[in-house]
C-alpha cells in the first residue's frame, strides 16, 4: 500500500528540475513552514479582526492598544538576545552556556514583568483609566511563563528544525485569535484582546517542552554570564529599537490626535501591515541559523546571503506588495462600510512594508558577522526618522501622518540594506579572511567583548 512519503516522492517527480530544487532548499523549506504557520495565523487572526470592527467600539481599540503595544514593546527584552547567544555558542560548552542562559532568562522576565507593572501605573496616572493599569499588569503575566521553555526554543532555533516552532506558533495563535473572538462577542470589550495572551501562554510552555528536552545539569559548570548579556544587550537593544518604531507610532498618534484616532489606525495596522510584518519575522526567524552555519566562512556566508536575496526576499516582499494592492478591495467587503474610507491608507502603510524583507536580510548579516552595534546604531536613527517623519505628518491628520511615515521608512530601508552588501559586507568579509579571525567564543573570560567591530 502505498505510504505518504511514496505519495510525496511521486508528487515531486513530476515537478520540474528547477521547482524541485527550489523546494529542497532548506532555507525556502523553513520559510515555508513559517509561511504555513502565518497563513493560518492571519486567517484566524482576519475573523478575529472583522469580529473587532463589529463588536468593539474604536474607544475599546484604543484601550486595548495601548496595553498590547506596552506589551510588545518589553517583551523584546524577554525573548531576543540570549537565544542568539545559544545558537552561536561551540559545541564543547552549548550546556554550560544553556545554563547560564536560562538563569539569565529568568533575571530577565522577572525584571521586564516589575518594570511593566511600573509602566502600567505610570501610564494609568497619565491617562486617568484605572483599566489600562489592570490590563497592562494582566499581560505582565506572560513573562513568568517564558523561562520555562525558553531554552528549548533556543536549542530548536540551533537545530534549524524551525518547522517545530511554527506548529507551536500555529497552535498558540490560532488559540489566541480564535479566544479573541469568543471574548468580543461575549461582550469583554478590550479585555477580549488581553485576556488570550495571558490564556495561551501555557500552551507555548508545554508543547515547547514536549518538543526539545533540556533540563540544566548540576554537573556542569555554568559558562561566563557578562559575555552572554554583553552580547545579549546590543541584540535586545537593536530589536527594541525595531519595536518602538513599530508601536510608539501607536503613542504618537494616540497621544497627537487621540484615543478614537489611535483606534482606527490600530485597525489600520491590523487590517494590512501586521500581516506582511508576520511575514518579515518569518523571513529573519529562519534566515540567521541558515546563514550562522557560515560565520567562520566569510565568504561562502556571502554567497549564500546572496542566493537568499533571490530565493526567498524577493518572493516576500512580491507577496507584501500583492497585499497591498489587494488591501483597496477586501477592506471594503471584509470590514464592512464603516472602514472602507480607511483602505487605501491600509494600501500605503503595507507598501512601507515592501522594502523591509531587504532591511531584515541586511541586518541579519551584520548580527553573523559580529557587526550588532553597528545594527543598533542604524536601528536607532532609523526609528528616529521615520518618527519623526510620523509626527510632522500627523500634525496635518492620520493620512498626512501615515503617507510621511511610509515615505521615509522606504527610503531608509533600500539605503541601509545597498550600504550593507555594496560596502559593508564585503569590506568586513576582506578584512576577516586576511586575518584568517575564528567565530566568537561567547564564553571567553568574562570581560571580553564577543562582538569584534
Amino acid at each position: 500500500m502505498p505510504t505518504l512519503q511514496s505519495w510525496k516522492q511521486a508528487l515531486l517527480s513530476r515537478l520540474p528540475a528547477p521547482v524541485r530544487a527550489l523546494l529542497g532548499d532548506r532555507l525556502v523549506r523553513n520559510v515555508g513552514w513559517n509561511g504555513v504557520a502565518e497563513f493560518a495565523n492571519r486567517l484566524t487572526r482576519l475573523v478575529t479582526t472583522v469580529v473587532l470592527a463589529r463588536w468593539l467600539s474604536a474607544q475599546d481599540l484604543g484601550l486595548a492598544a495601548i496595553a498590547i503595544t506596552t506589551f510588545e514593546i518589553l517583551r523584546i527584552i524577554a525573548q531576543t538576545g540570549v537565544g542568539q547567544a545559544v545558537g552561536r555558542a561551540l559545541p564543547s560548552q552549548l550546556a554550560s552556556t544553556c545554563i547560564t542562559a536560562h538563569r539569565v532568562s529568568w533575571a530577565i522576565c522577572l525584571g521586564v514583568a516589575a518594570a511593566q507593572l511600573v509602566l502600567g501605573a505610570i501610564i494609568a496616572y497619565v491617562t486617568g483609566r484605572t483599566e489600562v493599569f489592570l490590563m497592562i499588569a494582566c499581560l505582565a503575566g506572560v513573562y513568568l511563563t517564558l523561562p520555562f521553555g525558553q531554552i528549548q526554543a533556543h536549542l530548536i532555533v540551533r537545530d534549524n528544525r524551525l518547522h517545530v516552532l511554527a506548529k507551536i506558533a500555529l497552535v498558540q495563535v490560532a488559540a489566541d485569535n480564535l479566544f479573541t473572538a469568543l471574548f468580543a462577542v461575549a461582550g469583554f470589550g478590550a479585555w477580549a484582546i488581553v485576556l488570550p495572551k495571558l490564556v495561551t501562554a501555557p500552551i507555548w510552555v508545554v508543547m515547547m517542552r514536549r518538543a526539545q528536552a533540556w533540563e540544566p545539569d548540576p554537573a556542569v559548570q555554568p559558562a561566563p554570564w557578562r559575555p552572554i548579556v554583553s552580547f545579549a544587550a546590543a541584540i535586545v537593544g537593536s530589536d527594541l529599537i525595531v519595536a518602538s518604531r513599530l508601536h510608539f507610532d501607536k503613542m504618537l498618534v494616540g497621544a497627537i490626535l487621540g484615543v478614537e484616532a489611535l483606534g482606527i489606525y490600530y485597525f489600520i495596522f491590523n487590517a494590512g501591515i501586521g500581516f506582511s510584518l508576520s511575514i518579515t519575522q518569518s523571513l529573519s526567524a529562519s534566515m540567521y541559523p541558515h546563514l550562522a552555519e557560515l560565520a567562520a566562512k566569510p565568504r561562502e556566508l556571502l554567497a549564500r546571503y546572496d542566493q537568499m536575496l533571490i530565493r526567498a526576499v524577493a518572493p516576500c516582499s512580491a507577496v507584501i506588495a500583492l497585499q497591498a494592492i489587494l488591501a483597496l478591495a477586501y477592506v471594503p467587503i471584509v470590514f464592512g462600510p464603516r472602514f472602507a474610507p480607511y483602505a487605501y491608507l491600509v494600501t500605503i502603510l503595507c507598501a512601507s512594508a515592501v522594502t523591509k524583507p531587504v532591511y531584515d536580510s541586511a541586518a541579519q548579516l551584520l548580527r553573523i558577522l559580529g557587526l550588532v552595534r553597528l545594527e543598533l546604531a542604524v536601528s536607532t536613527a532609523f526609528t528616529a526618522l521615520s518618527l519623526l517623519a510620523l509626527a510632522s505628518g500627523l500634525s496635518r491628520g492620520l493620512e498626512a501622518g501615515i503617507i510621511a511615515m511610509s515615505l521615509a521608512t522606504i527610503a531608509i530601508q533600500v539605503l541601509f540594506a545597498l550600504a550593507v552588501r555594496r560596502a559593508i559586507g564585503p569590506r568586513v568579509i576582506e578584512r576577516q579572511t586576511a586575518a584568517a579571525t575564528p567565530a566568537p567564543d561567547l564564553n571567553e573570560p568574562a570581560g571580553a567583548s564577543p562582538c569584534p567591530n
